[in-house]
């Protein structure tokens, strides 16, 4: 897991650094949290009970302390997810939802479905189920 910091420059915008982290081949499985959350933290814990690798992004630490930049990220991750709420799950472009989607997913097969689509291998197993 790592924290996401994207370009630093005064032009970067909270909305393209969504579109990049989504579109980043090194890194499939991308959560976009805040540290606070406990369906966030719940998430976490399903994603490291099924051995996957992902990326973290909490949108509020680092940049995202800047408002503006928190503000435009917000907004873009509600345009792609129809959602406000946190956390958002995507496994490459493709959205998996927040915790209830990701433990429904998990539960009916089409986690581990979309997880092999994309090369990625899980233990398959969780506690949760």
């Amino acid at each position: 897991m790592t924290q996401s910091e994207y370009d630093t420059s005064e032009e970067a915008r909270g909305s393209h650094d969504i579109d990049q982290a989504i579109a980043d081949p090194a890194h499939p499985i991308t959560l976009f949290s805040l540290t606070w959350c406990s369906y966030c933290r719940a998430t976490k814990q399903l994603l490291q009970q099924l051995g996957l690798s992902y990326r973290i992004i909490e949108l509020d630490q680092g940049r995202y302390l800047e408002s503006r930049v928190r503000e435009q990220a917000r907004a873009r991750l509600q345009q792609l997810t129809h959602s406000a709420t946190l956390p958002q799950l995507f496994i490459g472009d493709e959205l998996v939802g927040g915790y209830t989607d990701t433990y429904a997913a998990l539960q009916n097969g089409k986690l581990e479905a979309l997880l092999k689509s994309r090369g990625i291998r899980s233990n398959g197993s969780s506690s949760a189920r």
